[in-house]
Order: C-alpha cells, then structure tokens, then sequence
C-alpha cells in the first residue's frame, strides 16, 4: 500500500472542520489530524488534535504553524474559515504542505465581497451595488459587511436614513439591492486540470446561525450551471468549492457569495455519494476522478448528527470484508452497526469478498461472529461482484471500481464506509 497521506484540518471544530473529518476519518489513504487555536469540539473529533496554536493574527503564528506542519510531515491542509485560507494562502513559500484550493488572488479575491462583485460586474447575475444611499433607486436594500459570511451582519434598510445609520454601524460595508427571492448554495469541486466536475445545488429550508440545518438536492438548471462554469473559468479554483444565490424579484438568480473552503453542509453532497474532501485528497495524489451520485437520496436533515433517506426498499446488504467491514484487523464499528440495525429489521447480510486467507479465522481474530452472515461468497480475481449482486438490495464496498462497476450492472445503491453513518437510526 502507498504512503498514507497526511491531512492537517485548521482550525478542526467548526462545522465544516467536523465534516471533512467524518469524511476523511475511514479512507485508507489518509492519516488525519486536527488543529485550533482555541479549545474546541475538534478535541473530542480528532483522534490525533494539537490545541493551543496562537491565533492568526499572533506574531509567533508563523513559525508555530509551519513547525507544526514539519514536524507532523504534513502534506495537505484543509483552512476551514474564509480569513484563515486567505492568510495561509498568502504564505505559501512558509508551509511545507499543500494547501487545499490555496491560490492567494483566489482567496482574497473571494474573501471580499466588494472585490467579488466588482470581479464579476459584467456579468447579468451580478447584484447591484451603490457606493451611496443615494445612488438607490428601489428601496428596501441590503447593508452588509464586506468580509461577512453566513449572513452575519446583514442589515434590510427601508430608506436613505437607515441606510446611513447602517452603513455607520457596520466595519467596512457593502449596499447592495434586495433580493426578496429563494437562497440556494451551490457545492463544486474542479480539479488540478481546471475541470468543474462537480455543481451540486441544494436548498436552504431551514438554517442556524447561517448554516443550513435542512437541504434539498435540486438539479443545476442551465441559469445555474453557466454561473458556476463562469466562476470557475475568472477564479483559479482547485478542491472544494462553493457560491451562494439568492433570486431576485423576477426570479433571476444574483450572486451573494463565492469561497474557497468547505461548506459546513457540503455534508448533503456527501450523503448523496459525492466526498468533496476525499475528492481533494485524491485530486492531490493525482488521480483523475469520476463522480458516482446516489440519485436516491434527495433530502438531507441536520440536527447534532446527519442522517440521509434512500428512496427505494431493499431486502439484503451485501457488504465488502477488507477495508471496509475490518480496517488494520479491526472491525469497523458505524459498518457493524449497521449490519445489526439491519438484522433487525430483517435484512439478509452477505458477505462478498476477494479475500486470500481463511474468512472464517479473520472474522474470528476480529471478534466478528461469522453467524451475522446468511451467505458468504469469496470470489475469484477474474469474478466481479456485479455478478452476485441481485434486485432489491445494497453495497457496500470501500473500492470505488467496485461500487462503480456494481452500480452500472445492477442498479442498485452503492456506498462507500463512510456513507454508512447517513443510514443509521
């Protein structure tokens, strides 16, 4: 097996800190650890988590970091908030790592909003800004900070009068017009070629403290898709991206925003069969990508955990032995799990695998009872699992070619290990 990769997650406890980590934590090529410069959940996330780093802003900043990434032998960094990717992008030549989607005109281009608009002012979704209250033709209009993120600070004003008090309220503002229409936050993901592979639109149904809590799946329209293209062609992006819109009195979609880092509910991509972290990890091992979405699943719901609902009934699980079942001879617990909440519910468990020892004396030295299994099938190196694999069920297989190859064959859903999690109570 190839070298693990090792991925710094900085700073490791908020929201989108806690996805990259459930996405990232069951991936055989990746050795994770977290970071924060104050006491946070990523303490109790990450098995491997250094605490206490000076803030950013700190003089000693620099060297602590780039210390800690050489002594780590860190090679891929994940910055989780908009101000800490445009620092660290900045400094490049300090860090012996790569940082993801890291481009320094690209992080701060986005990380202002005046400068994002400007950027794409001649563009029809670009939204109206006025230096002035004066220069407001339609009130209300939209006060809010230039540096702002998830809606923090966003101010509705119904005249010129509270539209100064506003602007004297707020560090660095922006008025731009009201868009009185829907919010949809659009996730892609263009690898180191330049490709947008992936745009996926979901709704904001319901949101806490600017994270979306409950998220539809919808299909990019051609409106929503040419925005994301075009973004994509006038920013430099490589990983993990995302851009907000909101529809404006006729209905056309307007830009709010554009970053460079993971969404916190990019986990609705995830459950939908797309890992956007796991996406950049393997963009950075050089590996040309495929995307495998799950079309079953449409609605994602947040609470403290995240579950996803398949629309579609099954009747037997069949699931994979290496890497996915046992990982370095231990059972995965989310995997087992579920194969118990399946025996409960009447499921049919088979056990499907290529493996070269005895399955029986494995299972064993993994404390697995093989009585969990209905059947199990060892196959030869030139059978695919394809072939065993009937109507009515799922797979689960940590092998993308596998679940690939399985799911144009017999139609049915494929998921990777850490998929898993989403399908339990």
């Amino acid at each position: 097996m190839t070298k693990k990769i090792k991925v710094l997650v900085f700073p490791c406890g908020a929201e989108n800190a806690i996805e990259i980590h459930q996405a990232l934590r069951h991936s055989v090529h990746v050795e994770l650890y977290g970071a924060s410069s104050v006491d946070d959940h990523g303490r109790f996330a990450f098995e491997r988590y250094f605490g206490d780093l000076p803030n950013i802003r700190d003089p000693r900043f620099d060297d602590v970091f780039a210390t800690l990434i050489d002594q780590l032998g860190i090679d891929v960094v994940f910055a989780t908030h908009d101000t800490v990717i445009e620092y660290l992008a900045a400094r490049t030549d300090r860090w012996n790592a790569y940082i993801v989607n890291g481009d320094a005109h690209s992080t701060a281009l986005t990380r202002r909003k005046s400068l994002t608009y400007a950027h794409f002012a001649d563009t029809t979704w670009a939204p109206k800004v006025f230096a002035t209250p004066d220069e407001v033709t339609e009130w209300p209009a939209i006060v809010k900070p230039d540096l702002g993120q998830g809606a923090q600070g966003v101010t509705l004003v119904r005249s010129r009068e509270e539209a100064q008090l506003a602007l004297d309220a707020v560090s660095e503002p922006v008025l731009v017009e009201y868009l009185p229409g829907e919010e949809l936050t659009v996730d892609c993901f263009t690898d180191r070629h330049g490709r947008l592979l992936w745009t996926g639109p979901r709704t904001r149904e319901r949101t806490r403290g600017g994270i979306a809590m409950r998220s539809r799946h919808i299909e990019p329209s051609p409106e929503i898709a040419g925005i994301a293209g075009e973004i994509n062609a006038r920013v430099r992006m490589r990983g993990p991206w995302f851009f907000q819109i909101k529809a404006d009195a006729r209905g056309q979609w307007k830009l709010l925003e554009v970053s460079c880092r993971v969404a916190g509910t990019m986990v609705a991509q995830r459950a939908k069969g797309i890992n956007l972290p796991l996406m950049a990890v393997q963009d950075y091992m050089e590996r040309d990508l495929l995307t495998l979405p799950n079309p079953h699943v449409a609605l994602v719901e947040r609470c403290i955990v995240t579950r996803a609902r398949l629309d579609c009934e099954y009747d037997t699980v069949y699931v994979d032995l290496d890497e996915t079942l046992i990982i370095d001879g231990f059972a995965v617990p989310q995997t087992m799990a579920f194969l118990y909440q399946s025996i409960a519910a009447g499921k049919k468990i088979v056990l499907l695998t290529r493996h070269r020892y005895d399955v029986g004396q494995t299972l064993a030295s993994a404390r697995i009872d093989i009585a969990i299994f209905d059947r199990i099938v060892v196959l030869r190196d030139d059978e695919s699992k394809a072939s065993y694999v009937t109507p009515g069920s799922i797979f689960i297989d940590n092998h993308f070619p596998e679940r690939l190859a399985v799911a144009k064959a017999c139609a049915v859903p494929v998921l990777d290990v850490d998929a898993v999690d989403f399908l339990m109570r």
